[in-house]
């Protein structure tokens, strides 16, 4: 199957620095989106670095069959985890950065989805919209049962993160393995999207121009920062043709 690929990114209105980082090659059928940590030192960094290591390390990979994707995809984003947590050791203005990430590889007639923190992938078709991944947060989880009262009380805010990479040495990947058809179009971001505009919004504003896909990630952020753009803003758009 063929693939189109397209995104863009840009820093919002109330940030100064833009610290997500994003990698798309539709001929190499992978894209990686990623959010460095708000609130922590040199999120950008964090970010920027685990984009370069999943895509070069993909660059080696193509040898890789088919059945062997997802045990690669979750090692090579905790070996992007174990290099963050290392490079964060050697500058003081580096410690304590993190990331999430959302990394898509294009196998065959499949896609393996890479999933850590609370960056998103939806799948549009057919006029629906369908969110593939779940938010790795502290608001997520409790609604789900899954973290207890204390640890509650030590993190008050709904949106922390549960899991990202850069937290902890050890750490949970999600993968998603999905069945292509054609006309499939993933939507894959940052919360600075997802945080300011509905899904349904966003559900809206992809029927309307599904035929542009060129268009659409200018589009998808101009209405993030009508919204308010309180975070950086990246999207990225891939559609099996």
């Amino acid at each position: 199957m063929q693939l189109r690929m397209i995104g863009d990114s840009h820093v919002g209105r109330r940030r100064k620095v833009n610290q997500d980082s994003i990698f798309y090659d539709a001929k190499l059928g992978f894209g990686v989106v990623c959010d460095g940590i708000g609130g922590r030192a040199a999120g950008d960094k964090a970010s920027s670095l685990v984009v370069d290591f999943l895509q070069h390390s993909y660059r080696q990979s193509t040898k890789i069959a088919q059945a062997d994707t997802v045990p690669y995809i979750i090692d090579s984003i905790n070996q992007a985890n174990l290099t963050v947590l290392e490079r964060s050791k050697t500058d003081e203005a580096t410690l304590g950065m993190g990331t999430t990430v959302n990394c898509l590889a294009f196998r065959g007639d499949k896609l393996f989805l890479g999933h850590v923190g609370d960056s998103r992938t939806y799948l549009y078709y057919r006029g629906h919209l369908f969110q593939l991944t779940m938010d790795h947060s502290v608001e997520e989880f409790s609604k789900r049962g899954w973290l207890s009262q204390a640890v509650l009380n030590r993190n008050p805010k709904k949106d922390a993160l549960v899991r990202a990479i850069g937290l902890f040495q050890n750490l949970d990947v999600d993968v998603i393995e999905i069945r292509l058809r054609e006309k499939f179009i993933f939507l894959t971001c940052s919360d600075g999207l997802s945080g300011m505009v509905t899904d349904k919004r966003i559900l809206d504003l992809m029927r309307k121009h599904e035929g542009e896909l060129e268009k659409l990630p200018e589009i998808l952020i101009k209405e993030a920062n009508r919204m308010g753009g309180d975070d950086n803003i990246t999207v990225m758009l891939s559609q099996v043709v």
